[in-house]
């Protein structure tokens, strides 16, 4: 809520300047992470404190190494946009890659201990203490500065806040032999992560060089948001299983099931959530953001789209990590270069809408290419996840229609409407058609809230 709040008062131009900045340090911490954090976490159940000291000496030394060499880009990067601006933003906003780097091994040890819970306090925390000190900058008139130290005011009090949970400290311990193992593994997810961030960066990259700031600050604001919606539930349902499907990848049967069941319930949530964003996209602009914003609405569509498959695309790549296929990984993203970058020259002359449109194709057949080596491997492939997702599919489709037939004069309950009347036709649809894993997920939802009730009168 906050980058909204943010968005709504320094506008478009200024959100802008730091989006052109975000290909630069995602791609930074694509090269820093280098995939140890998820090489740590395959190796959980052989994991030594030399692997994990000596991963985080490697980290530390490669983040300085990297925001020295950023800091000397930044006027290139600067002249590459032609925003002057950039240099001192820049120099400031990459910091962020030094800190990040300090939390590599203990975000590695609360996942292997299914510790989200941690991780989820660290980042409220940090996001309310943020915010609180960046809307004090924006009544002080700092502008885009405003943005730029919530970014990095968060990224501080979350790594201060995971040490403290985590209470690891590392010992003066170096291992060429824990890097080695952990490397040649991590080596295939440091490339594969590189190029993915490039590839799925570049369009905003390519809007800051042929457009404007403030096309920029529309790009990055819709891709800001679709990010979020799926990025929340890739990250939870993800970061909760991964650890589990390494813990049994010796066992194929069971691996395979949870990782079926893993599909089906995220196609159950990911489906309505990201298309129902879409269709009150327009409602949300006009609350939220203001009438400054109105370009966003297309590009907020069209993304939505885009993300609504990219939950089940990650975790068709994240089931080859967890058997330690991190080669396999690195292949796929290679495969899929080309058919990128094709898309965007295509769409690039026609304009950010265009490109945003790009993405939408360039998602639903990246899907396909995700789901071929998990249909080798475990013969289930993108053909068998879209028939157990075809209740999902035609009732997220229905939900998104009859939504975009409203339209009341009052915004605010525009928007309400919209969501309401959409959880109520999926809700009902799913209902309608029996579809046996949503009666099952709705009993245990249930079953939860009753017995909760059960728990608090029996406390009183």
């Amino acid at each position: 809520m906050i980058t909204l709040y943010l968005a709504r008062v320094i506008g478009p131009e200024s959100f802008g300047f730091v989006g052109m900045l975000m290909i630069f340090i995602l791609l930074a911490e694509s090269v820093v992470n280098g995939g140890f954090s998820q090489a740590l976490v395959q190796k959980s159940n052989h994991l030594t404190e030399e692997d994990a000291s000596t991963i985080f000496y490697v980290n530390l030394i490669w983040g300085v190494f990297v925001y020295i060499l950023l800091y000397f880009s930044a006027p290139y990067i600067a002249e590459f946009y032609k925003q002057p601006e950039l240099i001192d933003i820049s120099r400031i906003l990459f910091l962020v890659v030094i800190i990040n780097s300090f939390t590599v091994v203990v975000r590695a040890k609360l996942t292997i201990k299914i510790d989200f819970k941690s991780q989820a306090i660290a980042g409220t925390l940090a996001t309310l203490f943020s915010s609180i000190f960046s809307i004090w900058l924006v009544e002080f008139d700092y502008g885009y500065w405003s943005l730029v130290y919530y970014i990095l005011s968060k990224s501080i009090l979350n790594s201060i806040i995971l040490w403290f949970f985590c209470k690891w400290l590392p010992q003066f311990i170096f291992s060429s032999n824990s890097l080695r193992s952990l490397f040649k593994f991590g080596s295939y997810l440091m490339i594969a992560g590189f190029v993915a961030t490039f590839v799925n960066n570049l369009y905003v990259a390519l809007v800051g060089k042929y457009f404007n700031a403030t096309s920029v600050g529309y790009f990055t604001q819709a891709t800001t948001l679709t990010n979020a919606l799926s990025g929340v539930i890739s990250s939870t349902l993800q970061g909760v299983t991964y650890p589990i499907m390494t813990s049994v990848k010796e066992d194929k049967e069971r691996l395979v099931n949870i990782y079926k069941q893993l599909i089906s319930i995220t196609m159950l949530v990911s489906l309505p959530l990201l298309i129902g964003f879409a269709g009150i996209s327009d409602s949300f602009v006009k609350v939220f953001l203001g009438d400054e914003w109105l370009p966003t609405i297309p590009l907020l569509v069209a993304l939505s789209f885009a993300r609504a498959i990219t939950p089940i695309s990650a975790i068709n790549m994240n089931i080859l990590n967890a058997v330690g296929r991190s080669d396999l990984f690195l292949k796929i993203d290679l495969l899929k270069l080309p058919m990128t970058l094709l898309a965007l020259f295509i769409a690039l002359p026609f304009g950010i809408e265009a490109l945003a449109w790009a993405m939408v194709c360039t998602s639903f057949i990246a899907f396909f290419i995700n789901a071929y080596y998990p249909y080798k491997l475990f013969n289930f492939g993108a053909i068998q996840q879209l028939k157990i997702a075809s209740n999902y599919i035609l009732s997220s489709i229905l939900m998104y229609v009859i939504m975009n037939m409203i339209d009341i004069e009052l915004e605010v309950l525009n928007l309400i409407v919209k969501i309401a009347i959409g959880i109520i036709v999926y809700y009902l649809f799913l209902l309608i058609v029996k579809d046996t894993l949503f009666i099952k997920v709705n009993k245990d939802i249930i079953k939860f809230i009753k017995n909760k009730k059960g728990i608090s009168k029996n406390g009183k």
